[in-house]
């Protein structure tokens, strides 16, 4: 292969033989990265199945990015914003929220635990997923109720899906998600009848 340099060493090629990359292709390995993750988690994600779903060969994968962990790195820090619904009752609001993580959370319960072990695994997941994660939805709707002022808003807002997770890791089949969501909203408007 001939490689034509630029005068910096240190940056890419000016000119290489062979396919141009097709940018659609790698939003579409993004995408079925995004979509393998959430549905089987990081114990059992292959990047043969990636390519399955993109369309896509190993190859064109490995190009982009050289392990699997540089991948999944990268579609975690492409993947959608929780969007919360705003009506004007925050409890059905707040109940919603927490009935979704809760039904995703008792149906996949292996997908934070096995999360938690890549990032300790690898440093690019673990930046990705901090860079990444935000209880920001839980916040703001939990102090539609209790209100931004109260003391107790940053412990309910860690504790929200805390409960949760670790109900679904440990003990799933001691409640069900509806109960869960129940005790959790009941919780906090404890909270909302304190000063």
């Amino acid at each position: 292969m001939i490689v034509l340099m630029k005068e910096d060493n240190n940056k890419r090629p000016v000119k290489t033989r062979g396919r141009k990359r097709d940018e659609s292709r790698t939003d579409s390995i993004l995408q079925a990265t995004i979509g393998l993750l959430l549905e089987v988690g990081f114990d059992k994600f292959r990047v043969q199945d990636v390519a399955e779903r993109a369309g896509s060969g190993t190859g064109a994968i490995y190009r982009r990015w050289p392990k699997k962990e540089a991948l999944i790195a990268e579609a975690i820090r492409n993947m959608p914003v929780t969007k919360v619904n705003s009506t004007d009752d925050p409890i059905v609001d707040l109940r919603a929220l927490i009935n979704s993580q809760c039904i995703s959370a008792f149906k996949k319960p292996d997908l934070v635990p096995g999360l938690i072990a890549a990032m300790r695994g690898d440093t690019g997941i673990e930046e990705a997923v901090k860079a990444g994660y935000s209880l920001e939805h839980y916040r703001s709707a939990i102090a539609r109720i209790i209100g931004d002022e109260h003391p107790q808003l940053d412990l309910l807002t860690d504790l929200t899906p805390a409960m949760t997770l670790y109900r679904a890791s440990f003990t799933p089949e001691k409640i069900e998600p509806e109960e869960m969501t129940d005790k959790i909203v009941s919780l906090i408007l404890s909270f909302a009848k304190q000063p």
